[in-house]
């Protein structure tokens, strides 16, 4: 593996802790004089910053991160494991809000006296996203993806009946028209795109999906519709 590739690797590791220089050149076992230079490098063309020292990145760098790790030959599924499952969520909403999608994560709702949690909603009228964030294995088999999708699908059509009442609460009262759509998301490559016209995205493919496949493919995706949305003063 390039020196490259160990520095991003220990960079995610650590980013929860703004590591300084020295923290990742042990954590990368690289020299420190060799770890500077290549900070700096990639200080230099904006994918992290430096401020006394100290290493910081945000989650859109953290995300820019993993990409260039995975371009550089590091394993996909190594490059995503090496941020921990809350970066992930949060990496979820720093890339839905710097898309135009507002979020709410960890909404928790009631249907038919069972208790249900959503990892993250995703909302842009029309469309509000049922999202379910998952570390993908490689060993998983498809039939875990299946399972994964159908429970999706059960927590979305759940929110269905208990809507009403968190309108307001989720800010979209105002609304003229309003569909859910499960998204399952996974830090690495899955043996599905959809299934059972539910997506099935990697997180790195997140910003195209928002901005290109919905449009493209539209018409492939169940969306399950919601009755009683109202524009506010209608």
């Amino acid at each position: 593996m390039s020196l490259e590739a160990r520095t991003l690797l220990s960079i995610l590791r650590l980013s929860a802790t703004q590591p300084d220089i020295r923290a990742i050149a042990q954590e990368a076992r690289i020299p420190l004089d060799m770890m500077r230079k290549t900070l700096q490098k990639l200080a230099g063309e904006g994918h992290i910053r430096l401020d006394d020292g100290h290493v910081e990145i945000s989650a859109e760098q953290q995300l820019g991160l993993v990409i260039l790790a995975i371009q550089g030959g590091v394993d996909v599924e190594r490059a995503c494991k090496a941020i921990g499952w809350q970066a992930f969520e949060d990496l979820v909403m720093a890339v839905l809000d710097a898309n135009g999608v507002a979020t709410r994560k960890h909404f928790r709702f009631q249907s038919h006296e069972r208790r249900f949690e959503i990892d993250v909603l995703g909302l842009k009228e029309p469309v509000i996203f049922v999202i379910e964030c998952k570390h993908w294995n490689q060993s998983w088999q498809r039939s875990a993806t299946v399972k994964i999708v159908e429970k999706q699908i059960q927590r979305t059509k759940a929110l269905i009946t208990a809507f009403q009442e968190h309108r307001v609460r989720l800010g979209v009262d105002g609304w003229s028209d309003a569909r859910l759509l499960p998204v399952v998301l996974t830090l690495s490559m899955t043996p599905f795109k959809t299934y059972k016209n539910v997506p099935v995205v990697p997180i790195f493919y997140l910003q195209a999906f928002i901005n290109d496949e919905m449009t493209a493919h539209f018409d492939e995706f169940t969306f399950y519709p919601l009755r009683g949305i109202v524009p506010s003063g209608a």
